[in-house]
Order: structure tokens, then sequence, then C-alpha cells
């Protein structure tokens, strides 16, 4: 499908803006764009015509989360990219809108195809902060054989824990022990 005019990135983000709120509010699982589009005032043919299915909707939005346009930390320490990136962490989804966006993708359904999503939507992020391991692989700070993926699901995994399941505090002090407990598993 051939796309007559492209979105200006006011239009882009009022959509995804609609996206977040209807992940928010209905889970990946019950998203609907005709639904959304509706509730939003927009027009449910316009979005067609940029994303052809509602997953690549939903992924385009998931990969623009609030406070993602950062750049990634190069402090030329992986200890302290840790702690930057579980500060980040903390930020969004201790935020509203984040615990509501992240709560959107609790699995209610293993076999759901949303489950796709999902897994795809964690590879592109998993994907982007990349550099951050393969700087500290050229800096010597990681053992041989840590997967990226894994360092950064021990990182994250606590703190969405705390803010989503538990309640406790998400602080800069609880950040850097997640950060240092990680560095110290992954450290040559």
């Amino acid at each position: 499908m051939t796309v007559e005019q492209p979105l200006d990135e006011a239009q882009r983000a009022t959509i995804v803006a609609a996206v977040h709120d209807e992940l928010a509010r209905w889970g990946i699982d019950r998203f609907n764009l005709g639904a959304m589009a509706h509730r939003h005032g927009l027009d449910a043919e316009e979005i067609q015509r940029h994303w052809p299915d509602p997953e690549s909707l939903v992924l385009d939005a998931l990969a623009s989360r609030p406070g993602d346009d950062s750049p990634l930390p190069d402090t030329g320490s992986l200890r302290e990219d840790l702690f930057q990136l579980a500060v980040r962490m903390a930020e969004m989804v201790t935020s509203e809108a984040g615990r509501k966006l992240h709560g959107g993708h609790l699995i209610a359904d293993q076999f759901l195809a949303s489950l796709e999503v999902r897994q795809t939507a964690w590879r592109h992020r998993a994907a982007r902060l990349a550099v951050v391991f393969d700087r500290a692989r050229q800096r010597g700070e990681i053992r041989a054989g840590v997967e990226h993926t894994t360092a950064l699901e021990l990182l994250f995994a606590p703190i969405n824990m705390r803010a989503l399941y538990t309640g406790e505090p998400v602080d800069h002090a609880y950040c850097r022990t997640v950060a240092d407990l990680v560095f110290n598993a992954v450290a040559s």
C-alpha cells in the first residue's frame, strides 16, 4: 500500500499518544484500532494508510515510549551506564503514564497473538540498548558469553517488580544497588 502523503510530526505524535492511551486503558490484547480512532477523534482509514495493521502501529508506538528520546548513557563505565539505565526505567515506570503503559504489557494468556508484539517490542528495545554493552565489551568490562538482553532483564525486572507489583520505593539508592548487582554479575 502506498502512502500518499507522509504524516507530519504533530500528526504522528497525536496518533502515538492515542495508542499509548489505549494500551494503558485496555492493554495490548484488547487494543482495537477502530475504537481508538473513534475515541480520540482520529481517522482510522488515514491511520491504516501509514500503518498496514494494528500490530505495526502498536510496535511503532511502543518504540517511542515517553523518555526514550534521550541519548543513551555513555559515561565510560558500564557500572555507571547501568545506573543511568536503571534510573531512566525507574522514572518512566513510576510516572503515571509509564505505570499505565507498562500495565498494558501484562500477559493474561500466553497463547494470544499479541505475545509476538510484546516479544518484538522487547527485542527492538534491547537492540537499541546493545550499544551500551558493546562499548563496555570494547573496554574489557564484560565477561565473555554475557548476552546484553539477559543483563537488561536482570536490571529492569526488579525495578518493574517494585513499581508495578509491590509499590516499594524505586529511588536512586535502589537503582544503584540493582545496577551494582548486575555489574558484578557480568563484569570480567
